[in-house]
């Protein structure tokens, strides 16, 4: 199975800054009817989506700046980052998974996280 992965294995370029945004998977649903948040803002929430952004900057990526609103969080790497040889899927789906696990345990109930990476060319995109 590992030959037909193989051409999944979409890289982004050496040498480029990169931004991850990690979004809640149905959290309309899940702050307004399954755990009851306080609109416009909870503090219980923001301080779950601090936690998780913060987790992320710590689980093995080169991290260099978070930023959490509503119930996405954004990443920004370091050009200089290799991990996982920069393969996208493994990106995605590893900060999906670390997200999803960390704002879970502090829920107390599952939730999910999708994650994209936007690669950015040079200094002045980020």
């Amino acid at each position: 199975m590992r030959a037909l992965e193989a051409l999944e294995d979409a890289r982004f370029m050496p040498g480029v800054f990169a931004v991850a945004r990690v979004d809640g998977r149905s959290f309309t649903r899940l702050t307004k009817e399954i755990a009851n948040f306080e609109a416009p803002f909870d503090l219980r929430f923001s301080d779950y989506m601090a936690a998780t952004a913060l987790h992320l900057c710590n689980c093995g990526f080169q991290a260099i700046y978070a930023y959490t609103q509503s119930d996405e969080i954004s990443l920004l790497f370091r050009a200089e980052d290799e991990t996982f040889q920069r393969k996208l899927r493994k990106w995605n789906s590893i900060l999906a998974s670390e997200a999803g696990a960390v704002f879970s345990l502090r829920l107390g109930m599952p939730a999910a996280f999708d994650c994209r990476i936007i690669p950015l060319p040079n200094k002045k995109s980020v």
